[in-house]
């Protein structure tokens, strides 16, 4: 029905609201009884994953950078010594203010991502836009952070050793030398 000014909608009834509800009651219980059973698949793009990786990855330099401004009336060299260390500690505490409080990384943040026990969420069921369901858990933070964090802290050190030890020229030991050929790829 269209109303002009020259001819004016009258007023609806004031049970029309309840008659509405009751044609309607039906078709509406009906639909969400449908939707109640199925899950809803929710699929994260892997360019968005790598993306908010890179994020983290430029924050943390960012960090570093300005840390390594704070040491700069250090002799020289001597925070070069100690860069792995540096990093753990800056990797650790981006873990501790992020993932430990059950909160997402800078980069994930930024990419609207979040981390989820998705064990959780399979028994659960009904995912309707993939920011809900239970964060990791006490064992998933604590694995992400050995890993993560000590992981890189290991493999930075493993490298500043094999050329301190210079892995990559020695001819006499052929099994140094291979370490150091997997370790440049």
């Amino acid at each position: 029905m269209i109303c002009v000014r020259s001819n004016p909608c009258p007023a609806p009834q004031e049970d029309a609201w309840i008659t509405s509800y009751q044609r309607l009651f039906p078709h509406w219980h009906s639909v969400s009884l449908s939707h109640q059973h199925s899950t809803i698949s929710i699929s994260i793009s892997r360019v968005n994953q790598f993306d908010a990786a890179r994020l983290d990855i430029e924050m943390s330099a960012m960090l570093k950078e300005q840390l390594v401004k704070v040491f700069s009336l250090m002799k020289p060299g001597m925070l070069f010594q100690y860069q792995p260390e540096l990093n753990a500690f800056l990797e650790f505490l981006i873990w501790r203010f992020s993932i430990w409080v059950d909160k997402p990384t800078p980069g994930i943040a930024f990419m609207n991502l979040r981390y989820r026990d998705e064990r959780a969420v399979a028994l659960r069921g009904k995912v309707r836009t993939g920011l809900e369901g239970p964060g990791l858990t006490f064992a998933q933070k604590i694995w992400y952070c050995v890993a993560a964090v000590g992981g890189q802290y290991i493999w930075a050190r493993l490298q500043s050793f094999s050329a301190f030890c210079r892995w990559g020229d020695s001819e006499e030991r052929p099994l140094a030398r291979r370490a150091w050929g997997l370790m440049q790829r």
